[in-house]
């Protein structure tokens, strides 16, 4: 099959990482596979897929394929007036709606949702806020990450370091990814007494704001996939706060691919993740997120057991079941 992605920008982001690996995945199993994208400059990650770089969606612009697989909602209504596919999908990692830096686009957001095609989902709990609102059929994807990039190397660590680096991944600018949730969290464990070394990573620069509200130790800036696999491997726990808003986000498979537990908000998009994998908190709730990693970070049994056991998981995600399934979506 000829199938090409049409993608806003290659920016960093867990999405855009999401799309490449299926572009390519899907490209190793011999289908003629590209990306078309009015944003290509972007060095943060390798595409091994022809990636065409365009002023705009048209007709012009979107090379015909058998699939043409729309993302980002402004790429969705000129994919499919472009009529350059017998088959057109949409592909939704979250609706853009419910994102507080993407509301007031609410009529373009609707528009895309409302064409007759596919929509692809990337957790099952997208379908609760689109059937009966949308058009389908729907198909839910499961989320995946490659193990093999994040594998921690050397002997089993006997329990957190002294002192523990503790890691936020995610934008402080978007309301969505309750970075400020996080960093409270660290500040009740420092005023506990605790001495805990912050780490974060953004794909935006370091504000002033948040420079303000808790200090970092460390701050990566736009990381590239390698450097944030030694990012992940450099802590002993992720705290990640998102909230219902979010798709399936990849930082907590990514460290706990790495090796590093993970303390979660209790969102519907982290059902597949088991319960005893993961640390599980209201979203929001500061107190609770630093009880838990105080919890973890003091018992190195628990934090040894929960180590193994996100690592057996992490190594469930795989691109070949993704990758399967979207075959068959598009044959049939």
């Amino acid at each position: 099959m000829r199938i090409v992605y049409v993608v806003e920008s290659l920016e960093v982001s867990g999405g855009v990482k999401v799309i490449i690996e299926h572009a390519e995945g899907l490209a190793a199993r011999g289908h003629d596979v590209s990306i078309v994208t009015r944003d290509a400059r972007h060095p943060w990650i390798a595409v091994r897929v022809p990636v065409t770089e365009v002023r705009q969606f048209e007709a012009a612009t979107i090379p015909p394929a058998d699939v043409h697989v729309a993302t980002w909602f402004p790429t969705v209504v000129p994919t499919v007036r472009a009529r350059l596919a017998p088959k057109v999908f949409h592909f939704s990692q979250g609706w853009e709606a419910i994102y507080p830096n993407t509301a007031h686009r609410w009529d373009e957001i609707d528009e895309a949702y409302r064409q007759p095609v596919p929509k692809l989902l990337i957790s099952a709990h997208l379908l609760t806020l689109f059937q009966g609102r949308y058009p389908g059929p729907y198909h839910v994807l499961p989320q995946a990450i490659r193990p093999e990039d994040y594998r921690p190397s050397g002997p089993e660590p006997e329990g957190a370091r002294r002192p523990p680096i503790v890691g936020v991944v995610g934008p402080f600018e978007a309301a969505n990814k309750g970075i400020r949730v996080a960093l409270a969290a660290v500040g009740r464990l420092r005023a506990s007494g605790r001495d805990v070394t912050l780490h974060r990573a953004s794909q935006l620069p370091l504000s002033e704001a948040e420079r303000t509200l808790l200090p970092c130790d460390l701050y990566r800036h736009g990381a590239s996939v390698s450097e944030m696999a030694d990012f992940y491997r450099g802590l002993d726990l992720l705290i990640h706060p998102s909230f219902e808003a979010e798709g399936f986000p990849l930082p907590p498979l990514e460290a706990m691919a790495s090796g590093a537990p993970v303390v979660l908000t209790n969102i519907p998009s982290f059902d597949p993740i088991p319960r005893d994998a993961a640390s599980f908190v209201p979203p929001g709730d500061d107190g609770a997120m630093a009880r838990e990693a105080a919890r973890l970070l003091d018992d190195a049994d628990l934090w040894k057991s929960r180590r193994r056991r996100g690592l057996e998981v992490a190594g469930t995600f795989t691109l070949g079941p993704v990758l399967d399934r979207l075959e068959a979506i598009f044959r049939s």
